[in-house]
């Protein structure tokens, strides 16, 4: 791998405000590079798929004032679980989010809950949440975000597909009544 100080003078964009490290294989240790370099500031727009970023990682970027400007995080396949995105969902810095890609991390129901409740994602627009271990709790709590209108594009795993014989036996009961 790369140091991460050469791959952000390659692959930053002229005008300092997208940063696409797709594949670089940067970890914990380059997310937490990444939320101390003076040269992002202007940064909007940060992607960083298939890097095996987890909580730390997550937290770090969440937590540093470098990426106050983001309006668009891209953390696809990375191994981020609830830590990161409660992180990310309580951080001030992250106030601008329009667009939060979290698909295929770990991300469980206190994730999706933390993202439908946060008062700091107010401007979150479009949420990538799919293929993650998000269930009928998180898929609720976010549905219900959605139908309040503030997440316009809402990318979840389809909630009757975590219908199990036992949830149909309790809906059946439910009709007995």
């Amino acid at each position: 791998m790369a140091s991460v100080e050469f791959l952000i003078k390659q692959f930053l964009t002229p005008n300092k405000k997208s940063l696409d490290l797709s594949n670089q294989n940067i970890g914990d240790q380059g997310a937490l590079t990444l939320a101390k370099s003076k040269s992002l500031k202007r940064l909007t727009r940060l992607s960083l798929p298939n890097n095996n970023i987890g909580d730390e990682g997550a937290a770090a970027i969440a937590n540093s004032e470098t990426f106050k400007n983001l309006t668009d995080l891209d953390f696809y396949g990375n191994v981020i679980s609830d830590d990161g995105v409660k992180a990310i969902a309580s951080s001030p810095y992250m106030k601008n989010l329009k667009k939060l890609s979290l698909y295929g991390n770990l991300v469980e129901d206190d994730g999706a809950i933390a993202i439908a409740e946060s008062a700091t994602l107010a401007k979150l627009k479009h949420l990538f949440l799919t293929s993650n271990r998000v269930r009928r709790a998180g898929l609720e709590a976010l549905t219900k975000v959605k139908s309040r209108h503030r997440l316009c594009h809402l990318h979840i795993d389809d909630l009757s597909d975590f219908l199990y014989e036992e949830d149909d036996d309790d809906e059946d009961m439910d009709d007995d009544d």
